[in-house]
């Protein structure tokens, strides 16, 4: 008997997977999926398209303030 509801065990397992998936929720998470995916890709993409002269605008912001404090 204790076979038996061992072997039910990943059939159960997998019609829930399947069930929350398919359901609202499914949906949802794989919504946010894809939008933490695309504000992940415009920030890696800004960030190469942009880096050297945000870099150069923070040399020369540290550079003023080096000089603004006498150091």
């Amino acid at each position: 008997m204790e076979m038996n509801n061992a072997a039910h065990i990943p059939r159960l397992l997998v019609a829930r997977f399947k069930a929350y998936f398919a359901g609202e929720r499914g949906a949802s998470l794989v919504e946010y999926a894809l939008l933490v995916g695309l504000i992940a890709m415009v920030a890696i993409i800004a960030v190469t398209y942009f880096g050297g002269a945000l870099g150069d605008k923070n040399s020369g912001i540290a550079a003023s303030i080096q000089s603004a404090t006498g150091g």
